[in-house]
């Protein structure tokens, strides 16, 4: 597997992790800032899983524009998808 396909692994994984766990940020009872939270609390996750990867794969293996779409983008889609699911309580 090429090195953007394990990256895009990882984040996805990620993805599915910190998104499930979002819905219990947003659902804190912190009022008109759980969205806010919420999205910190993913940009975090990116941030752990990208360091991560640069661990797993090596720092070099990568450059920015390739870390952004195959790590951050998946990263985010697959947590939005996976928030917006667990809040309406289908998974």
């Amino acid at each position: 597997m090429e090195i953007e396909g394990k990256c895009c692994l990882i984040h996805t994984i990620g993805g599915l992790i910190f998104g499930y766990f979002a819905n219990y940020v947003y659902t804190s009872g912190l009022g008109i800032f759980s969205g806010i939270t919420t999205l910190i609390y993913l940009f975090i996750g990116a941030v752990i899983f990208g360091h991560l990867t640069a661990k797993i794969l090596g720092e070099e293996s990568l450059n920015q524009k390739q870390w952004l779409s195959s790590g951050v983008f998946p990263f985010y889609l697959i947590a939005i998808i996976v928030w917006i699911l667990k809040y309406n309580s289908i998974i």
